[in-house]
C-alpha cells in the first residue's frame, strides 16, 4: 500500500511541476484567450483533482485522527480549481476576470498543493500508532515481537474508534456542505439566467 501511495504522491508532483513550469515560462498565459487557457491547462488540471482525491484516501487511513485536517486542505484546493475553471469557462459577460488573474487564482492553487504534497510524505513516514502496528503485522512480524499486550491492545482500540468518530464528523458536515453548496448554485444559475434574459429583452 504504501509502495502504490509513494507513487501516487510522485506522480502528483509531476503534474504540478509541469503546470508551474507553462505558467512560469508564460506558454499557456501569452496572448491566449481564456477559453485557450483551459484547453491547454484543463487536461492536468482534473488529473490532479483525481491524485488528489486517490491520495486523500491512503491519507484518511494512514492518519485517520487527522479526517478533519485533510478534508480542510482538500476543499480549499478544490475550491482554488473550481475558481480557475469556471473564470475562464463562464460566458465572456459573467467571467469578469483576465487570463492572467485566473492564472494568478491557479498559482495559488499550486502552492497549496505543494503543501498537501508534503503532507502525504510526512503521512507515509509517519502513520498513525495502529496503522504502523497493522502495517508491521502485515508484513509478517509476530505480535509477542510488538509487545501487544492487553492494554496495549486496548490503547489501540480506542484509537480506531476515535479516528471513526472523526470520519463520521466529518463526513456528515461534507454531505451537509455539498447540499448547500447545490442549493446556492441552483440560485446562482436562475439569477444568471433571469439577468441574461432582462439584457436580451432590453
Amino acid at each position: 500500500m504504501l509502495e502504490r501511495f509513494g507513487e501516487r504522491i510522485d506522480e502528483l508532483e509531476a503534474v504540478v511541476r509541469e503546470i508551474a513550469i507553462e505558467i512560469t515560462t508564460g506558454t499557456v498565459v501569452d496572448r491566449l484567450p481564456p477559453e485557450k487557457v483551459w484547453e491547454k491547462t484543463g487536461p492536468r488540471v482534473e488529473m490532479v483533482r483525481e491524485l488528489i482525491k486517490e491520495l486523500r484516501e491512503y491519507l484518511y487511513i494512514l492518519k485517520p485522527e487527522k479526517v478533519p485536517t485533510i478534508q480542510e486542505k482538500v476543499t480549499g484546493i478544490f475550491e482554488r480549481l473550481d475558481l480557475f475553471e469556471e473564470s475562464l469557462t463562464l460566458e465572456p459577460k459573467a467571467r469578469g476576470k483576465t487570463s492572467q488573474a485566473s492564472v494568478d487564482e491557479l498559482r495559488k492553487a499550486l502552492s497549496e498543493i505543494s503543501e498537501y504534497v508534503s503532507l502525504c510524505r510526512t503521512i507515509k513516514t509517519d502513520p498513525s500508532e495502529i496503522i504502523q502496528t497493522i502495517l508491521d503485522l502485515r508484513e509478517g512480524q509476530q505480535s509477542e515481537a510488538l509487545g501487544m499486550t492487553p492494554s496495549r491492545m486496548q490503547h489501540l482500540g480506542d484509537l480506531v474508534r476515535e479516528a471513526q468518530a472523526s470520519y463520521e464528523e466529518v463526513a456528515e458536515l461534507t454531505s451537509k456542505l455539498k447540499n448547500r453548496l447545490e442549493a446556492v448554485k441552483t440560485e446562482y444559475d436562475e439569477l444568471y439566467f433571469s439577468l441574461s434574459r432582462k439584457e436580451e429583452e432590453e
